[in-house]
């Protein structure tokens, strides 16, 4: 594998496809994890390409742990896509962009506000959808930061009532927010 890297790295023709075959399976187990606004699975694939392109750019040869190395970087950067730590930069036009610090150069402009304006209201569209119970689990889940075993310690049901209950109002919640 060491050799192949190398390889990809020297830009030798067939080395870096050779290792995207390799990653194939698990980019679309984990782009299949997540549903991000805006995003569809090709986009995710995508994005977990570039992960391995990324890796393989930054991997340090002689290190032995490529494949470790490369598997952390696609699941790490797929969270850090889901929680916005990654802005706009859906493609790497090139290697300049692989040093590019998003978080501390990027401005937020009329149409990110527009967009997070629009989003905010499909998401409390949504929330209205949503059986008042399973809302109220929500509310005290996400917004107030109790967790399913204080919701649970303050009724007379069990955690796993209140994990289900949770788990169905985010399909629900999911299924409302996409159909807005």
């Amino acid at each position: 594998m060491e050799k192949l890297i190398e390889n990809a790295k020297n830009k030798e023709i067939g080395a870096t496809e050779i290792i995207l075959e390799k990653f194939k399976y698990l980019i679309f187990k984990e782009a299949t994890r997540y549903h991000i606004p805006c995003y569809s699975v090709e986009d995710l694939v995508q994005h977990g390409y570039l992960s391995v392109i990324k890796s393989i750019a930054m991997y340090k040869l002689g290190s032995n742990s490529f494949n470790g190395y490369c598997i952390n970087a696609i699941r790490m950067n797929f969270k850090a896509l889901l929680k916005g730590e990654i802005k706009h930069f859906r493609e790497v036009p090139n290697n300049d962009m692989l040093d590019f610090d998003a978080a501390s150069n990027y401005e937020f402009t009329l149409e990110d506000e527009v967009i997070a304006y629009d989003e905010v209201k499909r998401l409390y569209v949504a929330l209205e959808g949503l059986d008042p119970y399973a809302r109220s689990i929500l509310e005290r889940y996400y917004i107030m930061g109790h967790s399913l075993g204080e919701i649970a310690y303050d009724s007379d049901k069990s955690y796993h009532h209140f994990a289900r209950i949770k788990r169905k109002a985010l399909e629900e919640l999911r299924s409302l927010y996409l159909n807005f």
